[in-house]
């Protein structure tokens, strides 16, 4: 027998909180995923040591945040020593997966001597070896322009996947009954491809105040009356406190109050008190469910929504296939920003996709 080179294989890895997001993608892609080991000593330091050989091969990092696994800014840590671990190995190019890029919301300067982390995190990886990042729905558009000098930043959408789930998932759908809402002004942009890609009509909720320094009120803002509306999905970028959730539902109510209420966010923090006023708006407003992809590790979420009784109002979306996808036109050379890829939802077949299987998972053949 004799053995002939085919080229190194591609491998796909991730931090410890993203092991179940990574089982799913390389599901889809029908590879192996790579290993490598995490260990914290008594004194708070961490350690990594790689388990699988990445010399002169493709690499995919899968990063999404896990608070039930450890704290942000701990797992951003691991993050960093696992891209500067595959780096020391030689590989021919490491792609960090961000589902969620944390510190979004700060992605400016509002007043003198404030920080822009996003931009700080993004360059961190690049001197840690990443090459090039992949983002999905940017809380603004122009942290795509954050990307470091010498790296690519590819941005990715959850839109098709929420439109196909609320089409799935609100009883009766029909688009000439059914409106989306932007939570504010911000989000108008993604809200409108929403109701573009259901086909329904749009509004929007805004705060207004009457009086100078007075409190502001949640206004909807409408062309078309709100008879002969079924339901209201809501649609936003996160849901984190849904403190902003709970005002626009309360202005939805005064709106539509025959319409049934739904929601949903590419991704779902739920921090602090979060799923209390979930039940709140469940027993006040009527909130059907609300629905965020896994971008975010949910397991803590939909454990603390369970213990109030709200075990199926937090639904969640995967987006496994669309990382997968996008991992495989990367490796492949291909574009993740074409439209005959943004315009794939769950139900289509992705074509490029289904060449996964056909990529060598080792780097010799033998022969006799």
């Amino acid at each position: 027998a004799a053995r002939t080179p085919r080229g190194p294989p591609p491998v796909v890895i991730s931090v410890p909180g993203s092991r179940d997001l990574l089982a799913k993608v390389c599901g889809h892609l029908t590879w192996k995923p790579g290993e490598c080991t995490f260990e914290t000593s008594d004194n708070g330091q961490i350690s990594i040591k790689l388990e699988t050989s990445v010399a002169n091969r493709d690499v995919f990092v899968v990063c999404a945040r896990d608070d039930a696994e450890s704290e942000v800014n701990f797992s951003i840590m691991r993050l960093l020593l696992l891209i500067d671990a595959l780096r020391r190995d030689s590989p021919y190019r490491v792609t960090v997966i961000l589902p969620s890029l944390e510190y979004a919301r700060q992605d400016r300067r509002l007043v003198a001597g404030e920080a822009i982390p996003p931009k700080l995190l993004l360059r961190l990886m690049r001197t840690s070896g990443a090459d090039r990042f992949i983002v999905m729905d940017l809380h603004n558009d122009a942290e795509a322009a954050f990307s470091p000098t010498g790296a690519v930043l590819d941005e990715i959408s959850a839109d098709k996947y929420l439109a196909h789930f609320i089409r799935t998932e609100v009883p009766g759908f029909n688009p000439d009954r059914v409106l989306v809402c932007a939570t504010n002004g911000g989000g108008m942009k993604f809200t409108r491809r929403m109701a573009d890609e259901l086909r329904t009509g749009l509004i929007m909720a805004d705060r207004f105040r009457s009086k100078a320094m007075g409190p502001g009120e949640i206004k909807i803002i409408a062309e078309a009356r709100s008879e002969g509306v079924d339901s209201i999905v809501i649609v936003d970028d996160m849901f984190d406190t849904c403190g902003s959730l709970a005002a626009v539902c309360g202005a939805l109510m005064a709106f539509a109050p025959q319409a049934k209420l739904y929601a949903v966010a590419t991704h779902g923090y739920f921090s602090g008190d979060a799923h209390l006023k979930i039940k709140k708006l469940v027993e006040s407003c009527g909130l059907e469910w609300l629905a965020v992809t896994n971008s975010i590790n949910q397991a803590g979420a939909v454990q603390r929504c369970s213990s109030v009784g709200l075990r199926d109002r937090l639904r969640v979306v995967d987006i496994s296939r669309l990382i997968a996808g996008s991992i495989i036109r990367v490796y492949l050379g291909d574009s993740v920003s074409l439209p005959r890829f943004r315009s794939l939802c769950p139900s289509n077949e992705d074509p490029v996709l289904k060449e996964a299987p056909l990529v060598p998972q080792h780097q010799y053949t033998h022969i006799t």
